[in-house]
């Protein structure tokens, strides 16, 4: 082994670690103090000291350097084993892919053996610090454009959210990271071993033995991946029914509010029929009462559907369209009990459908500001026609909208037609949009079960 002179100790170890771990660190969107820093450094470059001091074969004192820097990370700074581990291999990996670049192309140039280099140790210095400025100019630009691959900074606040951050919903995430970053560090430090041996400046005695372990490691690594990947799979369609069941909540307190001002309008009509009564106008009071049934009954009757959390959903959007002056009209015409997507999904669908429409013919100037949904089923489909007046969607972006995030409105996230294309998608079905008589009509086609 190579041994490590004081003078390399705080030239180039003490650096090294330095770097290494502000780079990580950096590309974690973590802030660390600066005496942090400097004890995970010196604590580093004295253990690579000694490590270099003692009959460990080349490469292997790079592995456990690794474990230890790992181990010195968990202890300075008290994060969670999972995210320090992450940032070492971020470091590292970054760090090592340079130095199999750098130093063969600076001994290629200056026509030095690798030999002479790692004995004397002003040339080792002045070959360390190319891959040190490559390093620190890195961590310049990732602080000036605040450029990171993972951003962990609001796992580590509180005690509570560190243990979330490594036990909690977010451990595939962690698990994943490590076995993406642990094969290219694995990588980087066998070519790194490669090329030393071509050199003869250490002895290749285990060289075919850490070749087999690493390809080992590597192939376990990827089976694991793959386990890893089938857990954020199952996590993803665990966020999809919390956001799904998220909407319906809010599509349940609309209806609550159209409720309460249907109640509070309701106190006045009342006073108003009592006063009539009072000063004996009975035909103007029935006369009104007819007015108010009729405002009431009709829309609750064209919403009415066989599935109560749909129906409550319909309720609440025909009371939104009613707060803004837009005349909703719903007509059901087939039963949903069988229909393929859940209550959720189809409150989704419809309700993301229903609030565009909406929005459109409240932003109309005209007279007639109208929303209409028709359900049926026929050949072997469902068919959902929501139609609007407004202005029509501009033909050049009508490619467009179903974009994530792509939103014509001065506000909003752009998300509604995207959800509703996806869990339309999802049941292989189809969406359309055309305009016709001044309207905007979108078609949802979804195949039954049949």
């Amino acid at each position: 082994m190579d041994d490590l002179s004081l003078i390399q100790l705080f030239l180039i170890s003490l650096p090294e670690a330095l770097l290494i771990a502000a780079l990580g660190f950096q590309l974690v969107r973590i802030e660390l103090n600066r005496s942090s820093l400097i004890l995970i450094g010196v604590t580093q470059a004295v253990f690579a000291y000694f490590v270099r001091l003692c009959p460990v074969p080349f490469g292997l004192h790079s592995i456990i350097e690794i474990i230890v820097f790992i181990l010195i990370l968990r202890v300075v700074t008290g994060i969670g084993f999972r995210v320090v581990t992450i940032t070492a291999l971020l470091g590292l990996t970054i760090y090592l892919s340079l130095e199999t670049v750098i130093a063969p192309t600076l001994l290629s140039l200056t026509g030095y053996a690798l030999h002479r280099v790692m004995n004397d140790s002003f040339l080792k210095i002045a070959f360390f610090l190319p891959e040190a400025v490559a390093i620190a100019f890195f961590i310049f630009i990732s602080k000036r454009y605040d450029y990171r691959l993972i951003d962990f900074s609001q796992e580590i606040g509180t005690e509570k959210e560190q243990k979330n951050a490594t036990h909690g919903s977010g451990k595939p995430y962690f698990t994943l990271y490590i076995l993406m970053l642990l094969p290219v560090l694995l990588m980087a430090l066998l070519n790194l071993m490669l090329f030393v041996s071509q050199t003869n400046t250490f002895s290749d005695r285990y060289l075919s033995l850490f070749i087999a372990v690493f390809s080992l490691v590597i192939v376990i690594i990827t089976f694991f991946s793959m386990g890893s990947i089938k857990k954020i799979s199952q996590l993803k369609e665990k966020e999809f029914e919390a956001q799904k069941a998220g909407e319906t909540i809010v599509q349940l307190d609309k209806l609550i509010r159209a409720i309460r001002k249907q109640r509070h309008d309701f106190n006045h009509h009342l006073q108003a029929i009592y006063g009539l009564l009072e000063v004996g106008e009975y035909q103007r009071a029935r006369d009104y009462v007819r007015k108010i049934f009729l405002d009431i009954s009709t829309p609750a009757e064209l919403v009415k559907t066989d599935n109560p959390g749909i129906t409550a959903m319909l309720y609440a959007k025909a009371g939104l369209a009613e707060t803004r002056g837009v005349h909703f009209q719903a007509q059901v015409e087939c039963s949903l009990k069988d229909i393929p997507l859940t209550t959720l999904e189809m409150n989704s669908l419809l309700g993301n459908l229903l609030d565009n429409a909406i929005e459109a013919a409240d932003a109309h100037s005209g007279s007639k500001r109208l929303v209409t949904l028709e359900i049926s089923q026929e050949h072997g489909e469902y068919r959902f026609i929501i139609t609007n007046t407004g202005t029509p969607i501009p033909s050049e972006i009508l490619n467009r909208i179903y974009d994530w995030h792509f939103t014509t409105k001065g506000k909003g996230q752009g998300l509604g037609l995207p959800i509703a294309k996806e869990i339309i998608e999802k049941y292989s079905g189809n969406i359309e949009v055309a305009h016709r008589n001044h309207e905007t009509v979108f078609t949802v086609h979804i195949p039954d079960k049949g």
